[in-house]
């Protein structure tokens, strides 16, 4: 019982206490501050600030930039700070050179909805715009100037097919990240689309106490209640990409139309991708308006189109090197067998023409790459047959998607079933025969040639190609490291490999190559020329319905270090258009090599 009334004697003397220490609390801020901070309470108020998080830089393989950043002065307006909106309106019109109208729905609509809600006005504003609103800070309590970050560009348009571009962010992307808002920028293509999880960094933001007029003030009472929390910048994403290699094939490409792909055949990195006519990064930073979108997509130049990874075309004779592999596989022909070239082949009552109308005469395999003789694989694929041949197409990878971390397209790997099941007809011999030489209903990426081309240098390995090599964080650790992936070993053997190098060394070296053009004396290039028709030659003259021109290629022969691809729309022929892009390709490649930087 005298245990029970000590610990009840305890328990009250505690409880008095806590109340006494309580009502003394009270009396404190009630009584001798109650004024003080009643005032306070109706004329001051906690704001979160929010600290935005630069996105992550873009590097190529040595770490030098191709996108950056730069800050930017966002102006926002906090609804619920709004005291007169007509003088709001009226005066960042002015300083702003914005539309009264267009300023006041955005602020009417988010009063509607949130009213503790920033809404962004303008983006971007220049120093002395931001200058003015400064010094009428006292009349605007409600207008919040934000230092955001924004895309830099130090190399304007190079690249942008792959980089791709920004946009604000949609409903999908607020559910993807959380942390974002409405007005943030999100990659909606290319590298920073496909990489956006890691380039975007993780927001903060401080509490401030500010006064009545929106001015942060100093307040010790509520120091140790005001939170913050620091942004944390995106992580950086360098690249495969060389960017002297990529100035070099963008250089050399020049205006024409097309696509240039550089690839490293012993790691499937990609060293260069140029895709022309391309767009403006730039246009895209702070949101690109409708105006500007609508010229975009209706060009019929098709700039946004990355033509190297998802531009899909006849590959022309380029894809005589998959002819060749699939009669030598199969026993069709060997390195000796002969076809007599007239100049045109029959078939029952069709005729199929040799790009040389007096004919090549007799010609052996490596003759026939190297004159890049037409009847010669005519005859060859016509002993294949269309359901031997199709799986020689797709061994070598066409009508699949590489696995490229950007957007691609797959292209068409015809066989009987694929036009059965999209045209609902049976296949024609004739088409065959077409396709033997890479026309008619296949049809591919310039990035898949280069792959091609890279598993014939590198001893039958399809690699998988690679635009970034690693994702590294602020603080130096590496997040992401790509390693070369094999994504398919091709079916047919080193000898087949060789017999075919042999004859791409031809292509470029010996006197009746068709890419001489191609040539350097400091560096053996194996290639093979291409001229693919376009759908309607013959019935005009216009400039689109010339051929495309392509030449595909790698260097050192006898050691392979690098394959290019490249492909002019309506260039002509490709010996002499698009091999000379290469050949300016590889003096670059021979000079940086010479200095140690490939």
């Amino acid at each position: 019982m005298q245990e029970y009334k000590r610990s009840f004697i305890v328990v009250t003397i505690i409880l008095v206490q806590s109340f006494l220490i309580l009502a003394g609390r009270l009396w404190y801020l009630q009584v001798l501050r109650g004024d003080e901070f009643e005032r306070f309470s109706l004329n001051n108020r906690i704001r979160v600030v929010r600290v935005p998080a630069p996105r992550g830089r873009i590097l190529d393989r040595q770490g030098r930039e191709i996108i950056a950043n730069r800050p930017s002065f966002d102006v926002y307006v906090l609804p619920k700070d709004i005291r007169d909106l007509g003088f709001l309106t009226d005066t960042l019109s002015t300083v702003l050179g914005l539309d009264v109208k267009n300023i006041t729905s955005k602020i009417q609509a988010a009063l509607k909805q949130d009213r503790f809600k920033p809404v962004l006005i303008a983006q971007d504003i220049n120093r002395d715009q931001l200058a003015l609103i400064e010094a009428r800070k006292g009349s605007l309590p409600s207008v919040i100037i934000e230092v955001n970050h924004t895309r830099k560009y130090p190399h304007g348009k190079l690249g942008a097919s792959f980089l791709g571009y920004l946009g604000k962010a949609t409903e999908s992307d607020l559910e993807l990240y959380p942390g974002i808002r409405g007005d943030d920028m999100v990659g909606k293509s290319g590298v920073e689309k496909s990489w956006e999880a890691y380039l975007q960094g993780k927001h903060g933001f401080i509490q401030k106490v500010t006064d009545a007029l929106g001015r942060e003030v100093r307040w010790d009472f509520f120091e140790q209640d005001l939170k913050s929390r620091d942004s944390v910048q995106g992580a950086d994403v360098v690249l495969s990409i060389d960017l002297d290699l990529q100035k070099a094939a963008e250089e050399a490409l020049g205006d024409r139309s097309g696509a240039v792909v550089v690839v490293d055949v012993r790691t499937g990195g990609v060293l260069a991708l140029v895709s022309h006519p391309t767009f403006n990064p730039s246009d895209f930073i702070r949101g690109i308006d409708a105006k500007k979108w609508k010229e975009l997509i209706a060009d019929p130049s098709f700039p946004l189109l990355n033509r190297a990874t998802q531009g899909l075309y006849a590959p022309g004779s380029v894809f005589k090197i998959v002819t060749a592999a699939a009669g030598l596989k199969e026993g069709v022909i060997d390195s000796h067998s002969g076809f007599y070239c007239p100049g045109r082949y029959r078939l029952g009552s069709k005729t199929f023409r040799c790009w040389k109308p007096a004919g090549h005469g007799w010609v052996n395999l490596r003759q026939a790459i190297v004159k890049s003789c037409d009847v010669y694989f005519y005859n060859v694929v016509a002993k294949l047959g269309i359901d031997r041949f199709a799986t020689y197409i797709k061994d070598f990878g066409f009508g699949a998607l590489t696995g490229i971390d950007i957007e691609e397209r797959p292209g068409i790997s015809p066989s009987r079933e694929w036009k059965l099941k999209t045209y609902k007809e049976q296949w024609y011999e004739g088409e065959t025969i077409s396709m033997g030489i890479g026309q008619g209903y296949v049809n591919s990426t310039p990035l898949q040639i280069a792959l091609m081309t890279s598993a014939v240098a590198n001893g039958g390995k399809l690699l998988k190609p690679q635009m970034v090599k690693k994702v590294v964080s602020p603080m130096g650790e590496t997040l992401v490291e790509n390693h070369p992936q094999v994504n398919h070993t091709l079916s047919v053997n080193q000898t087949i490999l060789d017999l075919i190098r042999d004859g791409l060394v031809g292509v470029v070296n010996d006197p009746s190559g068709t890419g001489r053009n191609a040539r350097l004396d400091e560096m053996t290039v194996a290639g093979k020329t291409g001229t693919a028709q376009v759908v309607g030659l013959g019935k005009g003259n216009h400039e689109r319905f010339k051929d495309h021109a392509w030449f595909t290629s790698y260097a050192p022969a006898e050691n392979p270090e690098v394959a290019i691809t490249v492909m002019v729309e309506n260039g002509g022929k490709g010996g002499a258009v698009a091999a000379p892009v290469v050949k300016q390709i590889l003096e670059v490649y021979l000079k940086l090599k010479a200095e140690g930087n490939v």
